[in-house]
């Protein structure tokens, strides 16, 4: 399993609209194949600050995921929402990097390049 968790610093003055835009990922992005969860979180301190939490079947989905029309529809939109660039993390879980080390394969290692929004 792969998880992937994105940080947003909206702007105060769009976050209406851009909430609306991750609402609707929400719902594109739980129908794809591989998805094992998609959602968005709002800071408790800042809430203009936004945390995805996405969990992949595998660095395959999440590829495919990266993709999609409607994942270059939202980045295409995003920006000028954003008062700075998204940090996006990787994390590989436990049971993928047994899976991989007991047969390793470049195909069922995640690609770092994969999770750059």
């Amino acid at each position: 399993m792969i998880m992937v968790q994105s940080t947003f610093q909206l702007d105060p003055e769009n976050k209406g609209s851009v909430i609306r835009l991750m609402k609707k990922m929400v719902q594109l992005c739980r129908q794809e194949h591989g998805c094992l969860s998609y959602e968005y979180y709002e800071g408790m301190t800042d809430s203009c600050q936004i945390i995805l939490l996405q969990e992949w079947e595998n660095a395959d989905c999440l590829q495919d995921h990266y993709q999609t029309d409607h994942m270059a529809d939202f980045l295409n939109k995003l920006s000028k929402y954003l008062e700075s660039p998204v940090t996006t993390r990787s994390y590989v879980s436990q049971e993928a990097q047994a899976s991989a080390s007991t047969n390793p394969t470049n195909e069922d290692l995640p690609k770092p390049e994969q999770t750059i929004h």
